[in-house]
């Protein structure tokens, strides 16, 4: 995808027994793509944010791309083709 905006961060939201999550962050580094991780059965208050940006759906892992245009882009379940869109990979 050719845009003229910037990947400004990467949040993915995870639990501690997800495996696609532990998945998607293998290959969030490999690609090195730097990315914030917040685990939502750690504290209410990031299960609160991620409910609330996610809709009220609690599917991990959810990917959230913000540009620089503060656009999000979001992302259920590790679609890697989607993120390589995304990421401008």
């Amino acid at each position: 995808m050719i845009r003229e905006e910037v990947v400004e961060n990467v949040t993915v939201y995870s639990t501690t027994t997800c495996s696609s999550c532990r998945v998607l962050m293998k290959w969030l580094d490999s690609e090195d793509i730097s990315y914030s991780k917040v685990l939502t059965d750690e504290s209410d208050e990031a299960m609160a944010k991620f409910i609330e940006i996610n809709e009220g759906i609690l599917s991990v892992p959810f990917t959230v791309i913000r540009l620089s245009s503060g656009s999000e882009i979001k992302i259920h379940g590790f679609q890697k083709s989607k993120l390589k869109e995304s990421l401008g990979l």
